[in-house]
This record gives structure tokens, sequence and C-alpha cells, in this order.
């Protein structure tokens, strides 16, 4: 199989199987609500963040060791590719077990992360360590779904997922309905982490007979000191990640009510699944993109950055006007008027997704690149500055305010660092092409999503005015974004691309 078809093939795999998922969750999402209530949805999100955190003692060593598979997987260096996975290993199991004692560590402070905390929900500390074994339990078989990833077969890990989670979320809507016990719940998602790892580690076995060799050379010098040093950068990336997108929760949770964390997380729901939709996407391109970067002349990935940014451009152009215009029809559809959040606080976090989702080709082609140390203390500062600015703008302004916060630090750090140290390290050309690019994508966007806007204002309530909107979000940012950029080359190209695609399907 060749490089394009194994790209369609993870791309075809990633939508079909995150859309599937996503219908399994909004449902779940709805029979929890409707047993359990609020406060539980609270909860369990403000648990995700806290677990979220404990991922630091992952040290970014994921996406070191990614960066370090492209080359001796695109060469075939079987002996290398046995080394590193073996490395990879040991890590990840030494990371499940920190992860496990710190998090039980944290038990007794739970009362720390709450304003307050729900009187009428039973076992919590029992809920919190059920979460954290689930957590925990990850980590163990992790390492091989990255050779999966790096030979360009997501796809597989993707069918498995989709099949563990559909009879999972089966069984946790039949267990909430008969029974509305959420440690049920919780045994029932441990159970299918367990089968979807042990399942993906099978098949790679399967597909790599050489992991299950016994003679494993140590990793060259070079290598291991290539390595470590990448390691200590991205430890200060992943600390930066995590203090500025899984704090939020517990800001909400801290500063405003456990209530209002429950009602936020249904919106980062919504969002969550466009950004497994997208890095699905991305998961099916990057790898092609490191296996380019490392056998072709820089020209190539110049050319392969400037159209995956031109695509980014319009795709989460698109998606913020969608959410806006459509996320509390949505909810109000699904949940009802109660869980609805106010329009500032609406459009911040539109905001967010699309600053945030702009940076994904940027750091996406710097991780092939390796380019993880020139700008390793702008992740540091972002995290300070994030949590300061958060903890005072919440208490004027609660969720609005910590969701400011998140915005004025992004734009303050990574939005013009990360881009600087890509075109200037990574693809050695000037960075201010890009900053203009980003302007003029930005202000087309802006007035899409204006006229967008305008036309969904008249429509009222009801799931057949949803549908109205969602057509007026299909049909005329993509008009405008045709008829702005239809002279461009990078549309040229993927108009041809997509052409070759369709023909080949019919």
């Amino acid at each position: 199989m060749d490089q394009g078809a194994r790209i369609r093939k993870n791309i075809k795999y990633a939508v079909a199987g995150e859309l599937l998922l996503a219908v399994l969750k909004f449902i779940s999402r709805r029979v929890f609500v409707l047993m359990l209530g609020r406060e539980y949805l609270g909860l369990n999100g403000l648990f995700t963040d806290v677990l979220s955190m404990l991922s630091l003692a992952e040290l970014g060593f994921s996406v070191s060791i990614t960066y370090s598979l492209y080359r001796p997987v695109a060469q075939g260096d079987t002996e290398l590719i046995k080394s590193l996975i073996r490395l990879y290993r040991r890590v990840y199991w030494t990371v499940g077990l920190v992860v496990l004692a710190v998090g039980l560590s944290l038990t007794p402070f739970l009362r720390f992360f709450v304003k307050e905390m729900p009187r009428d929900i039973p076992h919590i500390p029992l809920i919190y360590v059920l979460n954290l074994a689930n957590a925990s339990v990850s980590y163990f078989f992790a390492y091989k779904s990255t050779l999966l990833f790096v030979h360009q077969k997501k796809y597989l890990e993707t069918a498995i997922r989709a099949g563990v989670s559909l009879a999972a979320t089966g069984a946790q809507i039949g267990v909430l309905v008969l029974t509305r016990n959420y440690l049920y719940y919780l045994f029932l998602a441990i159970a299918a982490t367990v089968v979807q790892n042990a399942a993906v580690s099978w098949n790679a076995d399967r597909l790599y007979p050489y992991l299950r060799e016994k003679d494993v050379r140590p990793l060259p010098a070079e290598v291991l000191a290539e390595l470590r040093r990448n390691v200590r950068a991205m430890l200060l990336h992943r600390i930066g990640a995590v203090a500025v997108f899984n704090t939020d929760n517990l800001l909400i949770s801290k500063f405003v009510g456990v209530a209002a964390a429950g009602l936020y997380s249904n919106y980062m729901m919504i969002r969550g699944f466009l950004n497994i939709l997208v890095s699905a996407l991305f998961d099916a391109i990057t790898p092609a993109l490191g296996n380019l970067t490392a056998t072709q002349p820089e020209e190539h990935g110049r050319t392969a950055f400037r159209r995956l940014n031109f695509f980014s451009a319009w795709l989460f152009g698109w998606m913020s006007i969608c959410l806006f215009c459509l996320y509390d029809p949505f909810i109000d559809i699904w949940l009802g008027q109660g869980y609805l959040l106010s329009r500032p606080a609406v459009l911040l976090i539109v905001l967010n997704f699309y600053v945030n989702s702009m940076r994904i080709p940027v750091n996406n082609t710097k991780s092939v690149l390796g380019l993880f140390w020139d700008d390793r203390y702008k992740s540091i500062l972002e995290a300070v500055f994030n949590l300061v600015l958060s903890v005072l703008l919440a208490r004027r302004w609660g969720v609005a305010g910590i969701l400011t916060g998140t915005l004025i630090s992004t734009l303050a750090f990574p939005f013009w660092c990360e881009p600087l140290v890509l075109h200037r390290r990574g693809l050695r050309i000037s960075p201010w092409t890009y900053f203009a690019g980003y302007g003029a994508h930005l202000a087309v966007t802006v007035a899409a999503g204006g006229l967008t806007w305008l036309l969904c204002r008249p429509a009222g309530g009801g799931f057949g005015w949803f549908l109205w909107r969602c057509l007026l979000c299909v049909l005329v940012p993509n008009v405008v974004y045709l008829i702005v950029y239809r002279q461009t080359e990078e549309l040229t190209f993927f108009k041809r691309e997509g052409r070759a695609v369709l023909k080949r399907l019919l």
C-alpha cells in the first residue's frame, strides 16, 4: 500500500470511528445527566482534569520517542526500533505506577479542589480512585500504539477503539438506566480500557513479530543523548500544556462551583469531540510528514507545511463559526435551557478553540522536525501567567474570567513564539509570511462568521430551526472561503487531490 493510500485509509477510519464515538458519547451524556444530574457531571469533569495533571509524569516522552522512530521506520532499521520500544515500555510502566502512587496520595486533599463538596454524592474518594485506576491502566500498553502510528496504521487502533467503545457505552447506558450507580459505570470504563489496550498490543505483536524478540541491543549513545535532550525540553512543554488546558475545570470548581463546572464540561465535551476528530485527521497526516522530512529536501517540507496551514485555517475557521452559531441551540435540544452558559463565555470558548487549533499545524511540523528545545521556557511562562491571570479574573467575572485568562496567556506566548521557532530553525524562512497569512485567514473567518450569525439570528427554537442553522453554517462560510481563495495555489492543489480521490472511489 503506497503512502497516499495509507493516509486516505487512516482518514477514512478516523472520521467514521470518531463520528460513531461522538454519537455514543452524546447519548451516554444525555443518559448520565438524566440519571445522575449536574453535580455528578461536574465531579466527573473535575476528576478528569486532576488526573490529566498527573500526566506530567509522562515527561513528554511519547512525543520524543515518536520523533526518534520516524527515521528507523523509514529505513527499516528493526534493531533500533526494538531498542527504542524496549525503553518506551520501561518508561511507560514506570509512569503508570507513578501516576497511581501520586494519585492515591492526593485522595485526602480532594476537598481543596472544590468550592463546596457535593453532599448528595456518596463514596467520593472511591469514585476518584476508580477514575485514577482507569487513567493508570492506560499507560501499561500505550507504547505499542505509537508503533502503529509511525507505520501509518493508526486505522487499526481506531477500529479497535470504536468497537470496544460501542460495547462499553451500551453497557454503561444499561447500568445507569437500571441501577443509577456511578460506581458500576466506572468499573465498566476500566474494563474497556484494559480490553482496548490489550487488543492494540496483540495487533502490534502480530504485525511486528520482532517486538517479541529477546535479543535487544542497548540504544546507541548519540540516540540516547538526543532523546534525553528532547525529553527535558518536552517536560517543560508538558507542564505548560497541562497548566493551561487542564486547569479551567479545576478553577471553575474552586471559584465558581462544581455545578458550573458541570455546565462547562458539556461545552467542552462538544469541543473535545472536534479536537479528537481533528487529532485523528492530523494523526493520519503527521507520519507521512515525518517520513517526508526524514527522506526529502527541505523545500518539500515548506510546501507541505504551507498547504497544511491553509487547510487548517479553512477547517478551524469553519468549525469555529459552527460552534458559535450552534453551541446553544444544540445544548438546548440535547439537555435543556438550564445547561447553557452566558454568551460571553461561549464566545471565549470558541476563540480559545480557534487560537489553539491554529497551533496544530505548527506544532505537528515542529514535532516531526524535532524542534523541542528552542522554545522550551515559554511553556513555563505561559503556565504561570495563565494561572495568575485566571485566578484574578475568576473573582470578578467567574467562568468568563477564567477563559479570558487562558486566551490572553496563549496570545502572549505560544501564539508568536512557536511559529517563530518553526520558521527560523526548521523551515529556514521568514516567519512574517506566516503571520500575514494568519491575519488574512482570521479576517476572512470573522467576515464569514459575522454573515452566518446574522443569517442565523432570526431562526427560532426547536429541531427544525436547528437544522436550518446547520444548513446555513455548512453553506455560507464555505461559499465565502471558495470565493476568497479561488485563485490560490493551495486550493488548486486540494481540488486536484479531491478529484483524484473521488475518481478512485467511483
